[in-house]
């Protein structure tokens, strides 16, 4: 009894050192990315969620808020004066404690009195603004000192401790933090415990100044209690974490909606705080900041073993479908789990899709680089462009040396437009020429890509951001006229902007209008339904954490890859003809349905989520959302197209191959937490589209999400023969260079099909020919918008012509043409048919051997559905081993000359009144 009376006594002291300990810690948000900042009315709404989630702390940071850091000396105006004061008062009104930062180091003289002067004239305004407590931040700079620096100090270190404590003095010590050039281990030279720099900022620095670390990488996997009690060593005080677990400067086409894990509740009595450094975009930051909260409120007394339970995540997420969904239970209610964590932000978050909030503008655009697989170089950040690994002929990663190979360089970064966002309450102001403008939003992919960035580190931009410098308001207009949707399937009245609800929540004050049509319409019954939190969970999952995908991810990643490298045996098994098929046929087909249950999944998710009425947060993640739908989209129609066992036998190993993911070390790499995670750059979309085997052609995978979201969903899929009269009308209204020849060929409206098309749709009820292929695309109506053709041997193909045009000339009329005649359109293309087929020349083969069409109806104005289609038909081809294509354009025929330069086809050759056009892939 005595033994468990102590042992109670000593429970209890240990509680009461820990709530004396929370009183103390400093739990909130550092808005500390680079690009575009929040606006003001965000980070009010910011101070309310905080407030009820108990945290106190708010570090205002933004890197291109161009006062904070470009033009740190500058005063602020009177107008910009009035806007950060009531962001101060909000956030003191709300229990939270407002930290104004600022970032001199780019080009501050340490040892000049005036430059020392500017500061604290800066600082001194901000506290007359009512802010008493302040960050200097030396991060990402030059380490190195001006020659007039080096005269007066004796080092870095003690260049920046001076002027540190002499602006903490002159402030009469208010709270105040400090973020070293050394933030984390990796930067650390040579290490944490021998680093001279930080063994100086520990020994010089006022000990009420809290330093800020990152961990042991600038993307920190874990945190252990061991590297905090050697931090706190060297530094002698307990760090304040700047933790960039969900930012996503860097990787702009990642986002991550993951929980906050990998580190124990055990750190927080040995820490002096947490804040976050989230997603760019505020709305999607909901999960990071709510599960910091949990976090930081569980008790370390009572919690399961935190990395624990990240290990067993991770377990979860790698065993694929099996894993079960549920949340962990029998834990106590101040346990903390991420899973449980997780599930419990999401339950909040799905009321704030529900809240009426307008959205300002068009969509932010984020910058999607092209797919880099893990290549050492120089610098980690300057990573390289190319798609799949499990290319014949070329080396793999050497693991071993990308680990040698990764090594931190400071390089000086670019600068960004000119970005103030406190002049606006609802939007950032972006001072840049209309030209500039227009060469941002142009910028290639791979060139945004060769330039990688760090979170800490880099200035990015994102490449296809449009700036908002106007008040316009963008609205939701449909692409064309359809049938009216039925009653059940409206979606929410359009808002008014004088009837929109008044609320401090609200992100944004102009006003957008609701689709008259639900967007992304599906033939599903659970089309009208609303968004839940299953969907909410479903698109966490793939957008999850840097060094994890969710367990969705995984289970679309393991499903295709299965599908991909055993299609043989539907190959196998339609070369044999066999009426039943083997229980292992049967197996693949059953994995193919359920790998369509996940595609429809996303996109049913993606469908509900298009009718939400927090139109603002729709907007932050739609560019990523429909993204993903495209490559899933992608990735089943390749699977359909297998399903039909019309590749050769002798496949190459561009359908049986392992790619990315599943290629030796890569998985491993990816989950260690070894490598930052700018090495693994476009996240789980990247990923997916590696494991579509067209290689170099990566540019297929660059287009620009619309500007608003789109109403119309497309899916690509193999022809079936029940399509020919609708492929025959959608060839018929593209027939004369994309006008719509429904009349001029109105006395035959079959010929122009016949001529494009008839002999590959010959071909494929051939079963002995396997190098020709038709793609259709479809919309949500069931009619067909763009085709795409391909034979993987154009001479062939055009003996197959030949022989069809012989077959069908029967059909129609004779026309010669004599001299002097004006034929009509019609009359020319029968002409045509009298006429042998114009074989390609011997040189274009010898390189571009197959033959390629595409056609696109001019209402479809997303640029996307043409290249995913393409890429489909270039996945098929290159089962076959081909490597170059070319297609047929008459000369004069302007538009589809464009249309093909856009899919990256050059010309190569012009023979008679045809010219030839190339490209590898």
């Amino acid at each position: 009894m005595a033994a468990e009376h102590n042992s109670n006594s000593n429970t209890t002291v240990d509680n009461i050192n820990n709530i004396n300990t929370r009183k103390n810690f400093v739990c909130g948000v550092v808005e500390g990315f680079y690009g575009r900042p929040w606006t003001p009315e965000q980070r009010k709404d910011l101070f309310v969620k905080q407030q009820k989630w108990g945290m106190n702390c708010y570090l205002y940071a933004p890197k291109d808020d161009y006062k904070h850091r470009a033009n740190w000396r500058e005063l602020y105006t009177v107008e910009e004066a009035e806007h950060l004061t009531a962001l101060i008062t909000e956030a003191r009104q709300h229990g939270i404690t407002f930290y104004y930062a600022i970032s001199p180091g780019l080009d501050i003289t340490y040892s000049s009195q005036k430059e020392v002067a500017a500061l604290k004239r800066k600082l001194e305004q901000v506290a007359q603004m009512g802010c008493n407590a302040f960050a200097i931040l030396f991060d990402d700079i030059d380490p190195e000192m001006s020659g007039a620096d080096k005269e007066v100090f004796q080092s870095f270190a003690h260049a920046q401790v001076s002027v540190t404590n002499e602006v903490f003095a002159h402030l009469s010590q208010p709270r105040f933090m400090f973020c070293p050039t050394q933030y984390c281990s990796t930067r650390a030279v040579p290490s944490v415990h021998t680093s001279e720099y930080l063994n100086t900022i520990g020994q010089k620095l006022a000990p009420e100044i809290d330093i800020m670390w990152t961990g042991p990488k600038v993307i920190s996997k874990v945190l252990t209690v061991e590297h905090i009690r050697e931090v706190t060593e060297v530094m002698r005080r307990p760090p304040v974490i700047w933790d960039n677990l969900h930012a996503n400067d860097y990787d702009q086409a990642r986002l991550f909606l993951g929980p906050y894990c990998g580190r124990s509740p055990d750190l927080i009595p040995l820490l002096r705080g947490v804040v976050t450094n989230p997603n760019c975009e505020y709305g999607p930051n909901f999960i990071a900041i709510h599960t910091l909260a949990q976090w930081s409120l569980s008790s370390s007394l009572t919690s399961c073993d935190n990395n624990d339970a990240v290990s067993a995540d991770i377990r979860l997420e790698t065993e694929g479908e099996d894993a079960s969904d549920e949340c962990p239970t029998g834990l106590s209610p101040n346990t903390y789990h991420p899973r449980r964590a997780l599930r419990m932000a999401l339950q909040d978050w799905l009321i704030e899709f529900q809240r009426p909030v307008s959205a300002f503008g068009t969509i932010q655009q984020p910058q999607i680089p092209t797919p880099v697989p893990i290549l050492p170089s120089v610098n980690t950040c300057m990573s390289l462009t190319s798609t799949t690994l499990a290319t014949p002929g070329l080396p793999q990663p050497n693991i071993n040396v990308l680990a040698d190979a990764v090594q931190d360089t400071t390089f000086t970064p670019a600068m960004n437009p000119v970005m103030n966002s406190l002049v606006s309450e609802n939007k950032v102001v972006v001072e840049a020429s209309p030209e500039e403008a227009d060469s941002a939003s142009t910028v290639s992919q791979d060139a945004s890509t060769n330039s990688g960035v760090e979170p800490m580190d880099c200035n990015p931009s994102p490449a296809t951001s449009p700036p908002h410098t106007d008040d316009t308001v963008m609205m939701e207009n449909g692409e064309g006229p359809k049938p009216d949707p039925s009653p059940e399937d409206s979606p929410p009245a359009p808002l008014e902007q004088e009837e929109a609800p008044s609320t401090t929540n609200t992100t944004t004050t102009a006003t957008t209008t609701v689709p008259n049509k639900a967007p992304l319409s599906l033939p599903l019954e659970e089309d009208t339904e609303e968004l839940t939190v299953d969907d909410l969970q479903l698109l966490a999952e793939l957008f999850y954490l840097p060094y994890e995908h969710g367990r969705y991810g995984i289970t679309i990643m393991n499903e295709f890859n299965w599908l991909k490298i055993n299609s043989h045996l539907v190959i196998d098994q339609q070369r044999r003809a066999d009426s039943e098929n083997k229980p292992e046929v049967e197996e693949w087909f059953e994995r193919a349905a359920k790998f369509n249950d996940l595609a429809k999944q996303v996109k049913r998710m993606a469908n509900r989520l298009n009718r939400v009425k927090n139109r603002s947060l729709l907007y932050d993640v739609y560019p990523y959302v429909w993204d993903m739908c495209g490559v899933v989209g992608l990735l089943n129609s390749y699977v359909d197209w297998l399903a039909l066992g019309k590749v050769s036998p002798m496949v190459s190993n561009y359908v049986h191959g392992n790619y990315t993911w599943f290629s030796k070390g890569w998985r491993e790499v990816f989950m260690s937490g070894d490598q930052e995670p700018w090495i693994f750059r476009g996240g789980l979309t990247a990923e997916l589209q590696r494991l579509i085997p067209v290689d170099a052609s990566n540019d297929l995978f660059v287009y620009k999400a619309p500007e608003v979201p789109a109403r119309h969903c497309y899916v690509i899929r193999p022809y079936v023969p029940a399509d020919r009269p609708k492929l025959f009308s959608l060839i018929l209204h593209t027939a004369d260079d994309r006008r719509d020849g429904s009349t001029l060929y109105a006395a035959h409206p079959n010929l122009p099909g016949d001529l494009e098309v008839g002999s590959y749709l010959e071909a494929l009820e051939d079963d002995t020919v396997k190098d020709v292929n038709v793609m259709v695309v479809e919309d949500e109506w069931g009619d067909l918008v763009a085709y795409g053709s391909i034979a993987c041997d154009s001479v062939e193909q055009t003996t197959r012509d030949a022989a069809y045009r012989a077959k069908i000339r029967e059909c129609y009329p004779k026309v010669t043409r004599e001299e002097g005649m004006m034929l009509t359109p019609c009359e020319e293309m029968l002409v045509q048919l009298s006429m042998e087929p114009q074989p390609p020349p011997k040189m274009l083969v010898a390189s571009h051997p197959a033959r390629i069409t595409l056609s696109c109806l001019v209402s479809v104005t997303d640029e996307s559905v043409s290249k995913r289609l393409f890429t489909c038909l270039l996945a098929t081809i290159r089962a076959r081993g081909v490597f170059g294509g070319h297609c047929c354009v008459n000369v004069g025929e302007k538009c589809t000359l464009e249309q093909y330069s856009r899919h990256g086809f050059l010309e190569i050759t012009t023979q008679s009144t045809t010219l030839y056009l190339g490209r590898s892939f």
